[in-house]
């Protein structure tokens, strides 16, 4: 769940459709690598920050049990209608990510496409970390990517991106804000209703962690980095990397 109450309205009801699905898609078979390269013995299952449900279907046409958290109503009401013609199952709930519980532990919980990065403050992500441990089995696996300083002082600065579909029309406009590490995405969408559009406006924020503040906020909690990768390949993270995925494990 995002730190902002008032995101993921009118939005998640054209999130798939303005190709933000693309980036579960493309996780998919990057997280299948990542499963691959460290094995583990996975039953159940987690999406934490789930959306619209994209990985916690593909999780549940596994055999696995599958849970899928969101803080949006909107987000997980599309959730739940994919899941009716999926012929899976899903057990969505509308959860903070700071203080969620589930009925039993998992082997595996993912929190994917910076999710992570919508908790402004580090106390809040260590909340976030704190009961991820707890929603894991010992031994269990909790795998996450969160955008870096980098790539919002670099890829982030005064921009503004124009999305189109049939149905709707998104304008992104981007902004750095350096003092607070952190980045602004105004989004400004206009979706069809009959033959007039209606507008909505969102504004997006996301807090930039260095590598050390993530990895101690992660053995504050309990939970130990496995690995850490220049996301969607295995290649170390570096100084300039996007983003990165990590992989962390609640100790046996």
């Amino acid at each position: 769940m995002t730190a902002n109450q008032n995101i993921y309205r009118q939005y998640a009801h054209v999130y798939d459709d303005s190709k933000q699905i693309g980036f579960s898609l493309r996780m998919i078979p990057y997280l299948n690598d990542i499963l691959a390269r460290h094995p583990v013995e996975v039953r159940s299952a987690l999406d934490l920050a789930c959306g619209t449900g994209t990985m916690a279907l593909v999780f549940a046409a596994r055999g696995w049990e599958t849970y899928g958290v969101d803080g949006s109503a909107d987000m997980l009401q599309e959730a739940r209608q994919k899941m009716a013609t999926s012929g899976v199952s899903v057990a969505f709930s509308q959860q903070d990510m700071r203080s969620f519980q589930l009925p039993h532990p998992v082997d595996l919980v993912t929190c994917l496409y910076d999710s992570l990065n919508y908790l402004l403050g580090i106390e809040d992500l260590q909340c976030a970390f704190g009961q991820v441990c707890r929603a894991l089995r010992p031994g269990g696996i909790f795998i996450f990517d969160m955008n870096t300083p980098w790539v919002m002082e670099h890829g982030w600065k005064e921009g503004t991106y124009l999305v189109e579909g049939d149905q709707f029309s998104i304008v992104i406009q981007t902004a750095f804000v350096p003092e607070k590490v952190r980045a602004v995405a105004t989004i400004t969408g206009f979706v069809r209703r009959g033959e007039l559009y209606e507008r909505f406006v969102e504004e997006h924020v996301e807090q930039g962690y260095t590598m050390e503040e993530i990895s101690n906020a992660l053995h504050s909690e309990g939970l130990s980095v496995v690995a850490m990768y220049d996301c969607f390949t295995f290649t170390p993270p570096s100084a300039e990397s996007r983003r990165i995925l990590w992989m962390a494990q609640r100790p046996v």
